[in-house]
């Protein structure tokens, strides 16, 4: 895995750094909490601070911290900017302490998990999980108001003391193992300078099996932990391959390092919380996966679901030197595209879908929002930062020719793997390898606001000699947008494909052709990034859900909602059940729980596609939990009996619907403003 160079950032306002960061945790799994101690070597680098501040997670209770000499340090509570789900706390520096002075500080902590609820960590009498992922993470770290800078560390380490019947997994590399009556200490650490956020991963479980692959050349070994009784044999098989071929296929494109990868992945939960993925340097941790159950080897048939061949692609990832960050998420989301598109490569309806589906994540939301305005929400940003980078790549390979762009591709891991790369040096190799300025891609595909969406009009008429001339109209709706692009003309016997380039708002093209075409479509292989009359649909309807979830703002989320309904009045596309729940949600937010009613009815009644197909068995769970806030619980077990026998039929699709419906059926629902804002 590449090992980024950290920019060096303005330290003006930095109080003090971590130089070393030491963390022991004893596991209780009876009791479902842990009892710890951080050991930091902290360098102070201002004059005159009397207090640091650090962060924590909310659960966390703070004991004591003591400094080299084991002298107790006053501590305050302080208030958290950071929201409920995290807390801070001061430390009182000695009087004697100067600017570059060096303090060792000893920080005593316990916190306490519920191994059911939705939190990025638990601990219970089978499992462990706790997650380097958030803010504050489950550690005490340097709060921003000491270091606005991502805390990090040169030296790192980790122990951890459990009972000896747990399979302990962590991201460090490790040290050493003792066994003291029934109890058994890990000790891990990582030897690069690295965020703390990038260490501290670790998870565990009393039921663990093992499997193991490796490439031919053994550069790259991947074991997974499972319990058998949750995760199939036959998606860890599928799994395994995947990620071996996966690694393979990424070293043919970069230059293989002289070590090996060892990666662990990890299957943890019960299917009794919410799913998540964590990843942090060689442990991919998979909680609550959909994989558990009955179509479990498709979940990992897919670029969507198979997070783990993203995750094994980020270990080639490359870093942007600027704002864009279009290379950050972006690069690791083109290879795990290329790398389905090269499995697929055979069937051209295989790549068709990967493709289609890459340009269904990018256009999630709209309107669309520019690069260089300095405001976006979070969604939106997610998407034109991080989805749109692969379509660029993508569409940067078509552009120029795949020959042209692996030249590029090689240049980057000679010359840029370990050092970010800027957008404009990006523009220079793409322009050397190409022979042509790129100026208008760059101007247009990267910085310019929206997406284009192009209509094709043709005329044929036979010629004397018996082809067929095909007049042909290309023009563009919104923004203008120039790009090569391909129109396919065929009828039942034959195909030909013409490549055009098209810069203007309305242009016309004519070929002739030696057959009939019965038809004319313009890149039906979905290779430019644009809109479809379907896609604009479905992303009304996930913005109204961005709104709500994001923004919090039920007036737009309504709106966009009924857009969605009115385009689309007789459910065609199968997409309606995502605005009707999108709807049923904001009554309730309202007060109105009859409307609320009648919204999620109404969705769960409807024919639903993927990829919303998800919300009509879902409403089915929400429309339980408004009967139960009316007090009617008996008709609410109905509703969530129903919703997890027709979830059970196809977990790929529905795994959240019936993790909800059997978390509902064992305990009474409980409602809150936060989880009628929430996405689901």
């Amino acid at each position: 895995m590449p090992v980024f160079v950290f920019a060096q950032e303005d330290s003006s306002h930095v109080l003090a750094s971590i130089d070393k960061y030491a963390l022991y945790v004893e596991i209780d799994t009876e009791r479902h909490n842990l009892r710890g101690e951080a050991l930091l070597q902290v360098q102070i680098l201002k004059d005159s601070v009397s207090r640091l501040q650090f962060m924590s997670e909310s659960s966390i209770n703070l004991l004591s911290v003591r400094d080299s000499a084991n002298r107790r340090l006053e501590t305050a509570d302080e208030p958290s900017p950071s929201g409920r789900f995290h807390k801070e706390f001061s430390v009182a520096l000695p009087d004697t302490l100067k600017r570059r002075g060096v303090l060792l500080l000893k920080v005593a902590f316990e916190a306490e998990f519920d191994d059911i609820a939705a939190h990025p960590s638990f601990i219970g009498p089978k499992e462990i999980l706790l997650s380097a992922n958030g803010i504050g993470a489950w550690w005490p770290v340097l709060s921003a108001t000491t270091n606005p800078r991502p805390n990090q560390a040169a030296a790192v380490l980790l122990e951890v003391t459990a009972p000896s019947a747990f399979t302990i997994v962590s991201n460090g590399e490790l040290d050493s193992i003792r066994t003291v009556g029934s109890k058994t200490t890990l000790r891990f650490v990582y030897k690069n300078r690295m965020p703390l956020q990038s260490c501290f991963l670790f998870c565990g479980s009393t039921e663990f099996s093992t499997r193991s692959i490796a490439t031919a050349d053994s550069s790259f070994r991947c074991s997974l932990y499972y319990t058998p009784g949750k995760f199939s044999s036959e998606s860890a098989v599928i799994l395994m391959q995947q990620l071996r071929d996966a690694h393979a296929f990424f070293s043919s494109m970069a230059i293989p390092d002289s070590g090996t990868d060892d990666v662990r992945v990890v299957v943890v939960g019960d299917d009794d919380g919410q799913g998540d993925w964590y990843s942090n340097g060689s442990l991919i941790v998979a909680r609550n996966s959909s994989a558990y159950l009955s179509a479990d080897s498709l979940a990992w048939t897919s670029p969507e679901e198979n997070k783990c061949v993203h995750e094994i692609a980020s270990f080639f990832g490359l870093a942007s030197a600027d704002s864009t960050h279009l290379f950050d998420e972006g690069w690791s989301e083109y290879l795990t595209a290329k790398f389905f598109l090269h499995q697929a490569v055979n069937n051209a309806e295989a790549q068709q879908r990967v493709r289609l589906g890459l340009l269904s994540r990018t256009l999630d939301f709209y309107p669309s929002q520019t690069l260089a305005q300095e405001h976006r929400p979070k969604k939106n940003e997610q998407a034109v930062l991080s989805r749109k980078g692969a379509c660029v790549f993508l569409m940067l390979e078509y552009a120029i020719g795949e020959g042209a762009f692996d030249s590029v591709v090689a240049i980057l891991y000679r010359s840029f793997k370990y050092v970010p790369i800027s957008l404009p040096t990006f523009q220079q190799l793409c322009e050397e390898s190409y022979g042509s300025p790129l100026d208008w891609f760059f101007r247009e595909w990267i910085y310019q606001t929206g997406f284009p969406e192009f209509i094709l009009s043709t005329e044929c008429t036979q010629t004397n000699r018996g082809s067929y001339s095909l007049k042909v109209k290309i023009s563009q709706r919104g923004d203008l947008f120039t790009t090569p692009v391909d129109v396919v003309f065929s009828n039942s016997v034959r195909s030909t494909t013409k490549r055009v380039f098209v810069e203007r708002q309305d242009q016309k093209f004519e070929f002739i052709l030696p057959f009939l075409p019965t038809k004319s479509e313009l890149d039906p292989n979905y290779f430019v990034l644009r809109w479809v009359p379907r896609l604009r649909l479905l992303a009304h309807g996930r913005t109204s859900v961005s709104f709500r979830v994001f923004d919090k703002d039920i007036g737009n989320s309504e709106r966009e909602a009924n857009i969605l309904l009115q385009l689309d009045p007789n459910n065609i596309t199968g997409w309606n059940s995502i605005a009707l729940f999108s709807l049923g949600k904001a009554a309730v937010i309202k007060g109105d729980l009859a409307k609320a009613e009648e919204y999620f009815r109404r969705a769960s009644g409807l024919e639903a596609s993927e990829p919303t197909q998800l919300y009509s068995v879902l409403s089915l769970v929400r429309l339980g939990n408004v009967l139960e806030m009316e007090g009617k619980r008996d008709e609410a077990v109905e509703l969530y009996r129903l919703g997890a026998a027709l979830a059970g039929r196809n977990t790929l699709y529905y795994d959240v619907a019936l993790i909800e419906a059997q978390k509902y059926l064992r305990q009474r629902f409980i409602s809150t403003d936060d989880f009628w804002y929430g996405e689901y």
